[in-house]
């Protein structure tokens, strides 16, 4: 099922990453006014829906966790456009991201029925959610327009949520590694002088990479 499920992935990988592409390209997402930063789709995004869900599986299911891995390949993939669109109008929707919640919800407890610690597993989720968007919530109320956004606080707690299904180790690794790689790029781009000290800058990307780490780890 490992390597097998892995090269099935990495084939669907192909077939989403073409419509991502095609989509992105045609920039449905972006608003009036909106600043956009990358006219084009990133050449990331075809190699990213093949690379990323692949290892995910292959992670997960190496430690017997296949119906939780069958929930983070399309997570994974909505991952990709949402690093990709903000990226490019340095925004994450909520059209994307709130109905993916209740979906995240319907999912873990499906999870939940089929495996043995599953309702410790679903619990953890939920109580690292209502923290993580407390937490983030305060933090963005206190925080700079320039640093974190509200969309990262949304997109912090739906990571959490999933990383929560590994353990508290996990949550704490991925968001403190996302946020880590968020400060690295952002002093980067100011060494650079790509961006300077009142840009806004995309920290979803970071957070999702930072995840995607968590679970590489555990």
């Amino acid at each position: 099922m490992q390597g097998s499920g892995t090269v099935l992935v990495a084939v669907l990988g192909l077939l989403v990453g073409h419509r991502l592409d095609a989509w992105l390209r045609a920039g449905t997402y972006r608003r009036d006014r909106d600043l956009v930063r990358r006219p084009r789709a990133p050449r990331w995004v075809r190699p990213a829906s093949v690379a990323l869900p692949a290892l995910a599986w292959w992670q997960l299911c190496a430690h017997d966790r296949t119906p939780l891995a069958v929930v983070v390949v399309p997570l994974a993939w909505l991952m990709v456009a949402l690093a990709a669109i903000d990226l490019d109008v340095h925004r994450l929707p909520d059209a994307l991201q709130l109905p993916l919640y209740p979906a995240l919800a319907v999912a873990l407890t499906a999870v939940a029925a089929v495996t043995r610690d599953g309702g410790e597993a679903l619990l953890r989720s939920a109580v690292a959610v209502v923290v993580v968007l407390l937490v983030g919530g305060l933090l963005w109320l206190t925080a700079p327009r320039q640093g974190l956004g509200l969309g990262d606080v949304k997109l912090a707690g739906l990571l959490a949520a999933v990383l929560a299904q590994l353990g508290w180790s996990q949550v704490l690794l991925g968001l403190w590694a996302g946020f880590a790689l968020g400060g690295v790029v952002a002093a980067a781009l100011l060494v650079t002088r790509r961006a300077g000290r009142r840009d806004h800058l995309a920290l979803g990307p970071p957070l999702m990479l930072g995840a995607l780490l968590a679970v590489l780890a555990g």
